[in-house]
């Protein structure tokens, strides 16, 4: 009997290091690719007169095909952006500007179920002119940030979301943007899984 219960003891303990263990290694993310683009068919920027809205190509890459589940780290630039054409209003992207820095945020989920992974991108910069009173001025994101959030399923990207406030001109506005179209830069759907 006693034996029985430090055997019973023994498992338990190693079946809980184990995990301990596997969770405590997971402290860095995956890519299916170290490079990857987006493209939104209507990215928005609403705020003074209008909402413009267009539609927008990012391209960018990681600086390795693995990351550290880090705050704040650089782990990668957007280094490419078009915009296509706009529905609403005009908007150019400043080729000077990039490219942007990629800093990792944060993840939501229960590991190692990861659901969204966050990242902000500063340096960006763009010139729009609103729909109404054709007026144009430059929006800059040195201090605060753009956020992306991508959201998974099963360790594949299914979306990308843009999201932020910035001064344009003499307004407040607000970007954002859904698209499910986030793919590596070969085409292939972008994968992330946690190591």
């Amino acid at each position: 009997m006693k034996f029985s219960k430090l055997l019973l003891a023994v498992v338990g303990a190693t079946v809980l290091l184990g995990a301990l263990v596997s969770s405590a290694s997971a402290g860095r993310l995956s890519n299916s690719a170290t490079t990857n683009k987006a493209t939104w068919t209507r990215m928005n920027f609403a705020g003074g007169f209008g909402t413009v809205e267009c539609e927008v190509r990012l391209e960018g890459r990681f600086h390795a095909a693995t990351i550290t589940k880090t705050a704040g780290s650089l782990i990668g630039y957007i280094t490419a952006g078009t915009v296509i054409r706009c529905a609403r209003g005009g908007a150019t992207i400043n080729a000077g500007s990039l490219p942007w820095h990629r800093r990792y945020t944060s993840f939501t989920g229960t590991l190692p179920n990861i659901t969204t992974i966050n990242e902000t991108v500063t340096g960006a910069e763009w010139t729009i002119r609103e729909p109404t009173f054709g007026i144009t001025c430059t929006v800059r994101r040195e201090a605060s940030s753009t956020i992306g959030t991508y959201a998974l399923s099963s360790g594949t990207v299914t979306t990308a979301e843009v999201s932020g406030e910035s001064r344009c001109g003499e307004f407040a506005g607000r970007l954002s943007g859904s698209t499910t179209n986030v793919t590596e830069g070969s085409g292939a759907r972008l994968t992330v899984r946690l190591i």
